[in-house]
């Protein structure tokens, strides 16, 4: 098994009920058949309601599909309306694609080392594209609601899926244990990036690889989580105030981040060699915008291939990704 205790990286012992910990004697309960290995921190979710409403979505599966579970997600989870609950369902089978795309593409070492964690893998889509490949990705989520329908998506596709609940700053995995780790449009959400950083740097084995996406902080295009223009460069004070007055909406465990500062989160965690590239938007994530937002990605995606845009892309550029290795130490001669 993969998981340890995310308090003290004890063994975890299967009690049928829940997981408890040999070292330490902690206690996590297993819901839906999903260890819920979260300590008590601050978070995006109420670890309590999220049990209950992960009950209800394993309902809804049952007696309708997936896809209606998602949609209740988004519907009465996120209270989104009916039209936009729908887009994002949308949206969530649309990624399926995008991910098989990047597993192709720069995601491609996730596929050739294991052990592989998808950390923050909401719905599992990222494990999907594997399972069509043969391959299993281990996903870890702060949310058991959408751990449910990791579950039966990953399933759907003839996978196994090892699955559980747990902190990005505090994984339950044990030290110098994965190979590849892929966490894709999370560090935005954690309440302690550099506890998430330090945590990537903790568990990945010397010469395992990470990949990262993130939003960029200083992007020409309105905030992705609330569509508000401007956000990311008020300083972070002054954001959530601005995204209230602007767009009338709470702007709560969201912290985009500039490269600059992403650069030092990694260097901070002894994780100084990382690559960072402006990529295309897919054509699979522009095929299902609207009409004016299409044309502005396909202007984008001519832009920023070129040279000068390039140079530029820090301060204009829409999102990026981070990759790297975990060195191993240097041997003395």
């Amino acid at each position: 098994m993969l998981w340890c205790c995310p308090a003290c990286h004890g063994n975890l012992q299967d009690e049928t009920s829940h997981f408890a910990c040999s070292a330490c004697a902690k206690n996590f309960p297993i819901v839906c058949g999903v260890p819920d290995l979260r300590i008590q921190a601050a978070a995006w979710v109420d670890f309590e309601n999220d049990r209950y409403r992960a009950t209800i979505i394993e309902n809804i599966v049952e007696r309708c599909s997936v896809e209606d579970a998602i949609y209740d997600i988004f519907r009465n989870s996120r209270r989104f309306s009916h039209d936009k609950a729908s887009f994002r369902v949308m949206q969530v089978y649309a990624s399926m694609e995008m991910y098989s795309e990047q597993l192709d593409d720069w995601l491609l070492p996730a596929l050739k080392a294991g052990p592989v964690l998808d950390l923050g893998c909401g719905p599992g889509l990222l494990s999907v594209a594997a399972a069509k490949r043969g391959k299993s990705i281990a996903g870890l989520d702060v949310s058991i609601e959408w751990l449910v329908v990791a579950k039966h998506l990953i399933g759907e596709h003839g996978d196994a899926p090892q699955l559980a609940a747990g902190l990005a700053e505090a994984l339950p995995v044990k030290t110098d244990t994965l190979r590849t780790l892929v966490s894709l449009d999370v560090i935005e959400h954690v309440g302690d990036q550099q506890g998430y950083v330090n945590e990537i740097k903790r568990v990945l084995a010397p010469g395992g690889n990470f990949a990262i996406s993130t939003p960029n902080r200083f992007s020409l295009s309105p905030e992705p989580h609330v569509g508000v223009w401007g956000v990311g460069f008020l300083p972070v004070p002054l954001q959530a105030p601005w995204v209230k007055f602007a767009g009338g909406v709470k702007y709560e465990f969201t912290r985009l981040l500039s490269v600059n500062e992403t650069k030092s989160l990694f260097r901070k965690a002894d994780l100084p060699k990382i690559k960072i590239e402006f990529p295309l938007i897919s054509k699979k994530e522009i095929a299902i915008f609207s009409g004016a937002k299409a044309r502005l990605a396909r202007l984008y995606n001519r832009i920023i291939q070129k040279k000068l845009f390039q140079q530029l892309a820090p301060y204009v550029g829409a999102y990026y990704r981070v990759s790297g290795m975990n060195e191993p130490p240097k041997t003395a001669k």
